[in-house]
């Protein structure tokens, strides 16, 4: 099922040859996507980060992660530019117009995902079948056991991400670092997985 659904905008500056269009992929759009339901603020206190000891708990506990919906703690966007140049005749004279195209991901917070895969070195989350974001576990002397995003050419908070094959920008929406964007999982998605259940039927006297 996808999560991003596309839209598009176009603006034109008066007199200027140059023509911005921005297509819009929202993830998890309240009134197209029944999927998603962003949580109340009291809901919230029932998520728990996914770091790696969560994640060796469930391997002990033989839990699918396939089977545990994930989600993100913060709104994010991924944008790229997409640059081109074409010429063309008008009233006799030759001019060149250039389009600069931006294209835009938008991943709300609490969009449900899955963890794609998992290997020694970071876990793979997808919110549709486009692509996926790799998280790796955090690094440095203040580093907490959890996961950040697995970004390069980190500048003020912002940093460039690979996703369907492309690069793109990300950026957290309402933090001031990408680094402050966590996984995250219901707690009583893991409580129910952990606890098994059984009805005695009885025992009757013929």
């Amino acid at each position: 099922m996808s999560f991003l659904f596309l839209a598009a905008c176009t603006g034109r500056k008066t007199g200027s040859s140059k023509a911005y269009i921005k297509p819009h992929v929202e993830a998890g759009n309240v009134e197209t996507n029944n999927a998603y339901v962003p949580p109340s603020a009291s809901d919230k206190a029932n998520y728990i980060i996914y770091n790696r000891e969560l994640q060796m708990k469930m391997q002990a506990f033989n839990i699918d992660y396939k089977k545990v919906q994930v989600y993100l703690d913060q709104k994010i966007t991924l944008t790229r530019g997409i640059d081109s140049t074409k010429a063309e005749v008008a009233s006799g004279v030759l001019r060149y117009v250039n389009n600069s195209v931006v294209e835009e991901i938008t991943i709300n917070a609490y969009t449900p995902g899955v963890i794609e895969s998992i290997d020694p070195d970071g876990i793979n989350i997808k919110f549709d079948n486009s692509g996926s974001l790799r998280f790796v576990p955090a690094s440095g002397p203040d580093a907490e056991d959890s996961y950040v995003i697995a970004g390069s050419d980190w500048n003020e908070g912002v940093c460039m991400v690979p996703y369907a094959k492309k690069i793109y920008k990300a950026q957290c929406v309402k933090c001031n670092s990408m680094a402050g964007v966590h996984p995250v999982i219901r707690q009583s998605d893991i409580d129910k997985k952990n606890k098994v259940s059984k009805v005695l039927p009885g025992i009757k006297i013929n």
